[in-house]
């Protein structure tokens, strides 16, 4: 019994969040926060439903893991949204000696890596919207 509360009590403090099913159905997009405004505008037939407050995220934390924005993603589908528009700006960079700036954070072992502002933006977006922000630029 003592185990399976040391185990609980390890869970909840690493943070771990699993995708649920209706979370895995929103979309991902990435944009500059510092860009300018045309550079994150989304296209006619998305409406924006909720803006997180200005956080900041280590490299690893957002390239680091399967699903970095699981958690986003689950509140998100609670909202009605289908679109979660990730907003970032590089605040720091990577202070890590022996950790190349062009590879990937993955090979720095115990790095974080560089640190980002990051906002996230949740969205509907019908089918015609998304298939214009799956178009290449």
């Amino acid at each position: 019994m003592r185990r399976l509360a040391l185990c609980l009590l390890a869970l909840v403090v690493s943070g771990c969040v699993t995708l649920t099913p209706e979370g895995a159905r929103v979309a991902i997009y990435s944009a500059p926060l510092d860009g300018p405004p045309a550079r994150r505008q989304m296209p006619d037939g998305c409406q924006r439903l909720a803006v997180s407050p200005k956080n900041w995220l280590s490299e690893f934390d957002m390239d680091g893991q399967k699903q970095p924005f699981a958690k986003q993603q689950n509140a998100a589908a609670v909202q009605g949204g289908n679109v979660l528009l990730v907003l970032k700006e590089q605040i720091r960079d990577r202070h890590f000696v022996d950790c190349s700036i062009t590879g990937s954070i993955n090979d720095c072992p115990g790095a974080s890596g560089a640190w980002f502002d990051v906002v996230f933006e949740t969205y509907t977006c019908t089918p015609e919207a998304i298939r214009v922000l799956n178009t290449p630029k």
